[in-house]
């Protein structure tokens, strides 16, 4: 095992060569990319003191916690509409908030359809005590007192190596693969985790990372004449 970032792999023959930033290179037969994705944050002042405790990118690891606490759906235009919708099945007392930009119709119709308030300001900080957020001020207007913030502001994969190796892409970004092997399509090449860009979940990567693993020893077997 080595601990340093690989810069670049590159298909060679039936397998790959691969360069790493610490100058080492060497090739391999088969590449599991678990690279990831990374959230992009808000630019929000305040935001990193608050971040991973009470300022969220995912309902499904941490939304059960705000059952009946106030809590803010941050997003620019629909984008914190949209949110603070899928947030009412985990709370009731959400308020959708724009940071400045124009909502559409459609999603202040679904928001009023749901009770949902929404602060259309921009947002001027971010504030709390160790690490729990107790109100929004805004440019204008009364500040907001809350408990919690999710946010929408998108991700993008954490390397490019996908994509200098051609790998085909959905809609979103993420990398197509071969459900049952985990297998992307430049052959030998496989993926894991968040680079698919499918349930974005540690448990559902460590999973993939098993099933990629399988399917790889199993063409191993089958290259070597040891399986059909």
């Amino acid at each position: 095992m080595r601990g340093t970032r690989v810069t670049g792999i590159s298909p060679d023959g039936e397998g790959f060569e691969f360069v790493c930033a610490d100058g080492t290179s060497g090739t391999a037969s088969k590449v599991l990319l678990a690279t990831g994705l990374v959230d992009e944050l808000p630019e929000l002042e305040g935001i990193e003191l608050l971040y991973g405790v009470s300022v969220h990118h995912c309902l499904y690891c941490d939304g059960f916690e705000y059952a009946g606490k106030p809590v803010a759906a941050y997003g620019k235009g629909d984008k914190g509409a949209e949110l603070a919708v899928m947030m009412k099945q985990w709370m009731s007392d959400v308020v959708a908030c724009s940071d400045g930009i124009v909502v559409s119709p459609q999603a202040v119709l679904k928001i009023e359809e749901h009770n949902i308030p929404l602060r259309t300001e921009p947002i001027q900080c971010l504030e709390g005590t160790d690490g729990e957020l107790t109100k929004i001020v805004f440019t204008s207007g009364p500040d907001l007192p809350q408990a919690g913030l999710f946010f929408s502001t998108g991700c993008h994969q954490a390397s490019d190596l996908s994509k200098r190796l051609g790998c085909k892409r959905d809609e979103k970004g993420g990398v197509v693969i071969d459900l049952d092997t985990e297998e992307s399509s430049v052959p030998g090449l496989y993926v894991a985790g968040d680079v698919s860009r499918d349930v974005l979940l540690v448990a559902v990567a460590i999973a993939e990372g098993a099933q990629a693993a399988v399917a790889i020893n199993k063409a191993f077997l089958r290259r070597d004449g040891l399986c059909e």
